[in-house]
């Protein structure tokens, strides 16, 4: 899926590195406003903040310094991406607290039926630990 036009450039790297994460993979086309809210308000964080950073104090009503009030701004923009970000599965905690399994490295079916004792272990009993159903059998999708 395409970036929304006219994001920064570090946003669009994000964008594409989510469209590459398993995360993305339970993704609707009804989840479309959740995503766009998600990177637009992220857009807006590092905007806002880059910003206020240029002048972070500024002076206030009765002249006293004060933080600049896009700060403030950022903060709620910021606030907003997060709580897309827990929809959307994007962090470790929030992938898991999704059931969104992330495998770190790359096995192949063989291994992990004969680590797990699974219907190609030849030889190998299955584990009273694990249920028959929640093994994988590779001859349901065969089916």
């Amino acid at each position: 899926m395409e970036a929304p036009e006219g994001l920064l450039p570090e946003v669009v790297e994000l964008w594409d590195a989510y469209w590459r994460d398993a995360a993305s993979g339970v993704q609707t086309p009804a989840d479309r406003g959740v995503l766009l809210r998600w990177i637009t308000e992220y857009d807006r964080y590092l905007r806002l903040i880059a910003e206020a950073d240029k002048s972070p104090l500024t002076t206030g009503s009765k002249g006293q310094d004060v933080a600049n009030p896009l700060y403030g701004l950022a903060d709620r923009a910021l606030a907003a991406a997060e709580r897309c970000e827990k929809q959307l599965g994007v962090g470790a905690l929030h992938r898991s607290n999704l059931g969104i399994a992330v495998i770190a490295e790359q096995r192949s079916l063989a291994d992990m039926n004969s680590r797990y004792g699974g219907a190609d272990a030849p030889g190998e009993s299955a584990p009273e630990a694990i249920p028959a159903q929640a093994r994988f059998d590779p001859r349901i999708i065969e089916a």
